[in-house]
């Protein structure tokens, strides 16, 4: 057992051979025992070695048998067998490689190197698509992620029976829980590309899909270094070999080496402004392609980059028999934790990946390639046991530590919070609590209004759900309620009907649209718990509203999402929303229709939490189509019978990478026409509190426009500590600089036919747009955003419907 669960170690964290072991050690100079930084620490006969870092620091894995090579220039080379190391650290003296012409000179190649490394680019895009053109291939993906266990702090108290769920290490004080493991094999062809088995297991169910899908996904294993940028963890990194990369990094030329007959260069790179989020390491070309055959990454510490305490990547390429260079692995592994590991590994260093403290994060992904024709006989879900994949399977014991911990009542409980905060439900068996925004929230009618959110639970079925709430109001002492079931008829979400019926008060400033655009189900307030409790005036413009209306829902596999959503409303007059229409006072009218919706996700990746499919922010953008088609109808013997009413929106969210900065966006535009009720109408939604939204208008009040014809423009700008990691003390807190920019324009046109007259709230006496700007920072405490806003313009400067500035306030979490 004991043997097992070592080797599973080194299978799983450091994914290396039976046999291998690790060597580290320094290089210095032999005469004056200084470091030699950058150099090449070489397994002979292989293209296989690591770079030392700028304190001459190396560590490699090898095997008993081979014998390490080191070469630097202006050294003489030196090779030492493996087999007699028994140091450790290791410590190589290079003697000085000196020629004595005249005076001592000691001269880089760098008329040299600056070739070669034009060759590299020129042949960039034919090595690239060598690569590309290989289309018959199977994979074999593998990611783990351990927990570092402090095992006399209060979190190791929480892990218990340690002995069987946890591994031990070469400190007593630590050992490593397994919280996330999966295992993928693949195949993909012209054809199609096709999953053949899949396995997954995570200590926190709940959590599960967000650990893959905000540090997993974005720990993007195809890390195609032929492409000018390379994004992890949602930045962009400037590739070494780019068109531009010597505008960024300073690249030197190591050395060359014959390997089988075969010349091979050895470059290293190191960034220009240490403070940018930049890689340093080293890449190997061969003479004749000057194609890529294996590069190593690392990210420098003040590149400060959040909760990142050490990154590494791996990428080897294999040579084919027809000449041309395809993957043979990739691999990355990253160190993450809530604060900085205080250690005095360089910058530089991979050490710094595995310098583990209690609390860490310890994160491995690989993915290993092979063209072989025998795996078509093996069974997938033992591919990684294959000598094509190099043993990199998951070891049995450490799946059954993970059911262990599973079991476990403290662990439940950070689930059940952590999946709570992720997809707004609190699990208690066979019921959900939620959405808990809806729970709480203000309002001038109800006063303090509470709700009791409940549903049926996974738990129970799958494939069904029935739900509902029972609200109260403090002021008012009216009860309120509402109710609804799903049913997934497949075993896939291809298919979905839903029902849904409530009697409640709804605010008229609430957009309808916006559900599509959130990444959670809460239907009130703004999704900020700031807000609930620091708002200045409580909304008074709400409408009493009975709904029914069926959901009928498509999905295709991977890109589309379709809504046919017929409905009947009977809506009720409150004594700050009226409907009147010449002189007339109508305490009620109803209207009937048919919503339909389209959403394009380009492929994107997504969640899906039960019913609801969860898209991310991502650089893919997500499209929104919608389609309102309906009628009023008044009350009594009116003379006045409208005629249909037709909305159409659109809306576009995403991210875009600009390097170090990025930037979220979310546009939207409309236009809405025929005879239509005022509560119809775009109204940008107000928020008078310290709570920052993301998708309403800050300095805005609860009602100020209503236009049929309107765009709103929402864009927010992450500076990436560009000028914050500049500033010394301030640097080490890893703050991020925010600017944000939000914008309405409207009108009403002769279109809009009003079936009510427009309340006197509203300004629409003019058609210039309003605008917000703010600037502030985030990642305050990790997981803290202040940001101060400030009206653009002087046109609503005195308006009495928004406020010049403020200052808001929001959590948030970001890399």
């Amino acid at each position: 057992m004991k043997y097992k669960i070592a080797l599973t170690l080194l299978v799983v964290i450091a994914v290396i051979h039976i046999s291998a072991k690790d060597i580290t050690g320094y290089v210095r100079d032999a005469k004056s025992n200084e470091p030699v930084p950058f150099t090449n620490v070489i397994i002979k006969g292989t293209t296989k070695g690591r770079m030392a870092d700028v304190n001459g620091h190396f560590s490699i894995t090898v095997n008993e048998n081979d014998t390490l090579f080191f070469s630097s220039v202006g050294y003489y080379s030196k090779e030492i067998l493996v087999s007699r190391i028994t140091e450790d650290p290791l410590i190589v003296e290079l003697s000085e490689k000196i020629q004595l012409v005249g005076e001592v000179i000691v001269k880089p190649q760098i008329p040299r190197a600056t070739q070669l490394l034009n060759l590299i680019q020129e042949h960039k895009k034919e090595n690239h698509r060598k690569i590309q053109q290989v289309s018959d291939f199977k994979t074999y993906t593998n990611t783990t992620a351990y927990l570092a266990i402090d095992t006399a702090s209060l979190i190791g108290g929480v892990f218990k029976d340690a002995d069987q769920t946890t591994f031990p290490t070469d400190d007593d004080n630590f050992r490593f829980s397994p919280v996330y493991l999966e295992e993928e094999a693949a195949e993909y062809s012209l054809e199609k590309d096709t999953t053949l088995f899949s396995k997954e297991e995570g200590i926190f169910p709940n959590l599960n899909k967000a650990i893959k899908s905000l540090i997993l996904i974005n720990m993007e294993v195809d890390l195609d270094f032929y492409r000018d940028q390379v994004y992890i963890l949602e930045r962009g990194f400037i590739s070494p070999i780019s068109d531009n990369a010597r505008s960024y990094y300073h690249i030197y030329l190591n050395d060359s080496m014959m390997v089988d007959g075969n010349k091979y260069f050895r470059f290293s790179f190191v960034p220009k402004n240490k403070y940018n989020p930049l890689f340093s390491g080293h890449f190997v070309v061969e003479d004749s392609t000057f194609a890529l055959t294996r590069i190593n990454t690392y990210i420098a510490q003040e590149a400060n980059y959040n909760f990142v305490n050490g990154f590494e990547s791996n990428i080897s390429y294999t040579k084919h028999a027809d000449g041309k260079w395809f993957y043979e692995e990739q691999r990355i592994k990253l160190n993450l934790s809530l604060i900085l590991n205080k250690d005095s590994t360089n910058r530089y260093s991979s050490q710094r990946v595995n310098n583990i403290k209690g609390g860490n994060w310890l994160i491995t992904k690989s993915i290993t390639y092979s063209t072989s024709s025998r795996l078509d006989q093996v069974a997938p879900n033992i591919w990684g046991r294959q000598p094509e994949f190099v043993h990199h399977s998951i070891d049995d014991d450490v799946y059954e530590m993970v059911y262990r911990l599973k079991e476990q009542n403290m662990i439940k409980a950070f689930d059940a919070a952590g999946g709570a905060a992720l997809t707004s439900f609190f699990n208690f068996g066979l019921l959900d609590l939620g959405p808990i925004f809806d729970i709480y929230y203000t309002n001038l009618i109800e006063g303090n209004r509470f709700s009791l959110p409940l549903r049926t639970s996974e738990k129970l079925s799958q494939r069904f759900s029935v739900g509902g709430y029972l609200g109260y109001g403090t002021k008012n002492k009216d009860f309120k309620y509402g109710y609804n079931f799903a049913v997934q008829p497949f075993e896939r979400d291809v298919l979905l009907l839903r029902f849904n019926y409530y009697n409640d008060y709804i605010l008229i400033t609430q957009d309808k649209f916006l559900r599509y655009v959130k990444k959670n189900p809460n239907n009130r307030g703004n999704g900020n718990f700031v807000a609930i409790f620091t708002s200045r005036e409580r909304n008074p413009y709400l409408k009493e509203e009975e709904l029914y209306e069926a959901k009928l829902e498509y999905n295709t596999p991977g890109e589309m999402h379709f809504e046919f959503v017929p409905y009947y409303l009977r809506n009720k007059s409150t004594p700050n929303v009226q409907f009147i229409r010449d002189g007339v006072n109508y305490p009620k009218y109803s209207n009937y229709g048919l919503f339909l919706h389209m959403k394009y996700g380009f492929g994107q990746h997504y969640d899906k939490f039960f019913f609801d499919r969860v898209y991310y922010m991502t650089p893919t953008p997500v499209v929104n189509l919608s389609w309102d088609l309906g009628k009023v109808s008044l009350p009594g013997n009116s003379s006045f019978n409208p005629g249909y009413y037709s909305h159409i929106h659109g809306s576009i969210q995403g991210r875009q990478n600009l390097g170090l900065i990025f930037m979220d966006y979310m546009v939207n535009a409309g236009y809405l026409f025929g005879d239509a009720p005022y509560d119809l109408l775009d109204q940008p939604v107000g928020s008078m509190s310290l709570g920052y939204a993301a998708y309403r208008f800050n300095l805005l009040h609860h009602a100020s426009f209503a236009h049929n014809l309107y765009s709103n423009v929402h864009v927010y700008f992450n500076g990436g500590g560009i000028f914050l990691n500049k500033v010394p003390g301030v640097k080490k807190l890893k703050l991020r600089e925010i600017l944000s920019f939000k914008m309405h324009v409207g009108t009403l046109t002769e279109a809009y036919n009003g079936v009510f007259d427009l309340p006197g709230y509203y300004s629409n006496v003019s058609e210039f747009p309003y605008a917000e700007i703010g600037i502030g920072v985030t990642n305050i405490f990790k997981v803290g955003r202040v940001e101060y806003v400030h009206l653009l313009g002087n046109k609503y400067k005195n308006s009495g419907f928004t406020d010049v500035h403020g200052i808001r306030i929001k959590g948030e979490f970001s890399f």
